[in-house]
């Protein structure tokens, strides 16, 4: 999974003199009450369409 970031931990994720041990906090699983799934076209699957409608729910 990548790591998903609260937009208030942008800087300190970003930071070029972070050290690694401080970040580690980060490298957990994002709450998934905080995430949203839905179904989408299948336009996502095609690099044909650049549109908004792709990430439309259907």
């Amino acid at each position: 999974m990548p790591v998903i970031l609260a937009p208030q931990d942008y800087d300190r994720w970003l930071d070029p003199t972070a050290q690694t041990l401080s970040l580690l906090d980060f490298l957990k699983p994002y709450a998934a009450d905080d995430l949203e799934a839905y179904a989408v076209s299948k336009m996502v699957n095609n690099p044909r369409f650049d549109i908004p409608q792709c990430l439309e729910p259907i």
